[in-house]
């Protein structure tokens, strides 16, 4: 029986964050990702026939069959480097920081229809990834900290829309040690849509 050997974290962070480079493979991957959202925002819209479904079907299959050919070990991996939340990734729309110190963080971003819940709003579950991962941004801080979300607790206040701007508000508000309290808030214009607390620990040297 063969044993997985993990990373340590620390490493694992300093490796993924490192900015991505200005190279051709670079943009043409951010590219491809740009093309996978708004294909994931055609897919949801769409109800195509039975022979379009299939002929869409066996051309994602063979393109996934190219990327399968090149996979690479994580701390290779161009997806999700960089700066969390970026352009880079599709687990949540692309934020875009629009200010940060050690204390405070301002940012924004727009949905698609991929990211809808009902009814031309943001599912429940993206408002949390968006705050955890906004919420980290703020526990790395200006130091580079590398932290690990201990807990975090959304309150929706009011719906969420789809295809317009959010605004997102975060600052710690207390440090204890390698612990980070810290709140967020997203807001449509002048409506508050959700607020959420967290507490984020920083690693030690050897954790995964």
């Amino acid at each position: 029986m063969s044993t997985t050997q993990h990373t340590d974290a620390i490493e694992m962070a300093k490796a993924r964050r490192r900015p991505l480079p200005d190279t051709p493979q670079v943009r043409a991957y951010i590219r491809l990702i740009k093309e996978v959202s708004q294909f994931h925002d055609a897919l949801v819209q769409a109800s195509p026939s039975e022979q379009q479904l299939t002929e869409v079907t066996e051309t994602l299959a063979s393109v996934r069959g190219v990327l399968e050919d090149t996979a690479v070990a994580e701390r290779e991996q161009l997806y999700g480097n960089g700066q969390l939340g970026g352009p880079n990734q599709l687990l949540m729309p692309p934020i875009t920081y629009d200010a940060l110190a050690d204390d405070e963080l301002r940012a924004h971003t727009v949905a698609n229809k991929y990211y809808m819940g009902l009814n031309d709003t943001m599912h429940g579950g993206v408002v949390s990834v968006l705050f955890d991962t906004v919420m980290g941004r703020m526990a790395v801080g200006t130091e580079g900290r590398v932290c690990r979300t201990a807990y975090l607790t959304t309150h929706y206040r009011n719906i969420t829309p789809i295809g317009e701007r959010l605004d997102l508000h975060v600052a710690v508000e207390k440090a204890e040690g390698r612990k980070r309290f810290i709140t967020g808030q997203l807001w449509h214009g002048e409506t508050l849509c959700a607020e959420a607390e967290s507490l984020f620990i920083e690693v030690k040297a050897g954790q995964q």
